[in-house]
């Protein structure tokens, strides 16, 4: 079911979104200061060209919070805030279009992709996409560890 989603996704249209987010990965790629939006572009991008089967997660959730520095995450907080202006216009338009896709009960599917499309668009450094099956192993490894350590 995820293959066909996503041939029918790439081809009515995350083909040309996609390719639009790889051209802002590669423009803001230029320069040192906004080379992590540009990977954060190109992150959005491979979830643009096949959404289904893919889940959207945090870096601290996928490699441990004590895993990624304080300079890290301080710098993608800055970044993020840098990103608002541009991202904000894409979360509303990502809502709006879900919100859309709801009208039909076959496009229901690509309206929730929208939805996952507008919680990156906002806030995309920091941001990890991996398949499900990595997100859920991730996220009970998280969990373990959390649990352990409330019981030592």
């Amino acid at each position: 079911m995820r293959l066909i989603g996503n041939v029918i996704w790439f081809i009515f249209g995350g083909a040309i979104l996609g390719l639009i987010y790889l051209l802002f990965g590669a423009l803001f790629s230029m320069t040192v200061i906004m080379h992590p939006i540009g990977k954060a572009c190109f992150n959005i991008a491979k979830l643009m060209f096949a959404p289904f089967g893919k889940e959207i997660i945090k870096e601290t959730e996928l490699k441990g919070s004590d895993n990624v520095n304080g300079a890290r995450k301080a710098g993608g907080l800055i970044m993020n805030i840098i990103w608002l202006p541009i991202g904000i216009p894409l979360m509303f338009a990502h809502v709006f279009a879900g919100i859309a896709m709801f009208f039909g009960i076959i496009t229901i599917p690509f309206g929730f992709v929208h939805f996952k499309l507008a919680r990156i668009a906002l806030w995309p450094i920091g941001a990890k996409v991996v398949s499900k099956e990595l997100a859920g192993v991730a996220r009970t490894a998280n969990a373990q560890a959390e649990f352990a350590q409330m019981n030592s």
